[in-house]
């Protein structure tokens, strides 16, 4: 059985449920790896292991690091690299070049696979992986330039990043691979199957870490304020940050008439209940400053959500150039569009069976992931 080690020092519970879990916890069940997560112990219990990522393992390294760079990662690297057949590592960092250098020194056979997990927004502003005329990155720069010749796989999860990356480094480009982030769609209708339209509900729904200030919760409580929902509510899930329940608290002073529609669940670690709000609303909103790609988007299409997001930089790719949502700018624009929604002039319904399709066929993890298969195949 062929080993599929993934290096996240930071992994907790939820991560398991994240693509830094679902990755190497989905190379087992679709091919057989025998797949690992090596980490540091940042969670007390990791439940998800239990009914989520079953066959997954993890495996706790000591946290001993020199500045940013953990020298138990290295030291794992050094003893073990030989029986690793895939190494999978996130981010253009200078460590993630570091063990990769590490890896590939003790196992030059071994397939280096780096998920880039950058947005394309990022990749037009740093003109590629790293800024490069910022003094600062001169390190990363002199790294990156030693590990790119050995790394195997460097996935970009937007196809405009990766024709832009393809540009920039002509001579690497066999080793880039388009691959969009995925879901694992199966399980989550296993959970909670999508509803009919008929049976969903008159529900605008958003879902994160609440009150973050890169999530730009504020743009749509004031588009709120500025239209009437009728029979409509709009739910925010996610844990809410402390400095934001003031913001919340003068929202509803301020708007008491709101008070029954405007409703915040808190956390929801339950995934199945957090699944049953996909399932049950109409649209899902997102209003993000940036992401790097939007899992949440996708989560909501899988249950046939029309998409109202920011200009973020999955945002044309997931909607498919707004085919399947719209992309608003600004707090007005955002206005005007949820008002057309509550007063059925965007007919939602119509492209309601076409969003699960689409979904499934673009975003599902089993045709996602086979394409990375058949990459790491054609290079072992």
């Amino acid at each position: 059985m062929k080993k599929f080690i993934t290096l996240f020092e930071k992994t907790e519970n939820i991560h398991l449920i994240k693509d830094v879990g679902q990755i190497p916890y989905l190379m087992h069940i679709y091919f057989g790896y025998d797949s690992t997560i090596v980490t540091y112990k940042n969670n007390n219990s990791y439940p998800y292991l239990n009914n989520e990522v079953k066959g997954l393992k993890l495996e706790f390294i000591p946290k001993i690091k020199f500045g940013r760079y953990s020298l138990s990662i290295l030291w794992y690297l050094f003893l073990n690299s030989k029986k690793i057949d895939v190494l999978h590592m996130f981010h253009h960092r200078e460590k993630t070049y570091l063990n990769f250098l590490m890896y590939k020194w003790r196992n030059p056979k071994g397939i280096a696979f780096l998920k880039s997990d950058i947005g394309l927004n990022s990749i037009k502003e740093y003109d590629g992986f790293i800024p490069v005329k910022r003094l600062k990155y001169a390190m990363r720069q002199w790294l990156f330039k030693k590990v790119i010749p050995k790394l195997d796989i460097i996935t970009i999860e937007t196809k405009e990043g990766y024709d832009y990356i393809c540009n920039k480094y002509p001579e690497y480009a066999n080793r880039m691979l388009f691959m969009s982030n995925s879901i694992d769609i199966e399980r989550m209708h296993e959970l909670v199957a999508p509803k009919k339209f008929q049976a969903k509900e008159n529900i605008i729904l958003t879902v994160g870490r609440i009150g973050a200030k890169e999530k730009n919760n504020e743009m749509l409580l004031s588009a709120i304020k500025t239209i009437d929902l009728k029979n409509w509510k709009v739910v925010f899930v996610g844990p809410i940050n402390e400095s934001f329940k003031s913001i919340i608290n003068n929202f509803y002073n301020n708007n008491p008439d709101l008070v029954e529609k405007v409703i915040f669940t808190g956390a929801i670690y339950d995934r199945k209940l957090l699944f049953e709000w996909y399932a049950r609303s109409k649209i899902f909103c997102l209003t993000s400053i940036e992401e790097s790609f939007g899992f949440v988007l996708i989560e909501a299409m899988s249950y046939g959500n029309y998409i109202i997001t920011t200009p973020i930089s999955s945002a044309n790719e997931i909607t498919q150039n707004q085919k399947f949502g719209r992309i608003v700018s600004d707090q007005n624009i955002l206005s005007k569009t949820l008002e057309k929604n509550i007063e059925n002039q965007i007919d939602i319904e119509n492209c309601f069976h076409s969003t699960l399709e689409y979904a499934e066929n673009k975003f599902g993890s089993n045709k996602i992931l086979n394409i990375l298969q058949q990459n790491i195949f054609t290079k072992m």
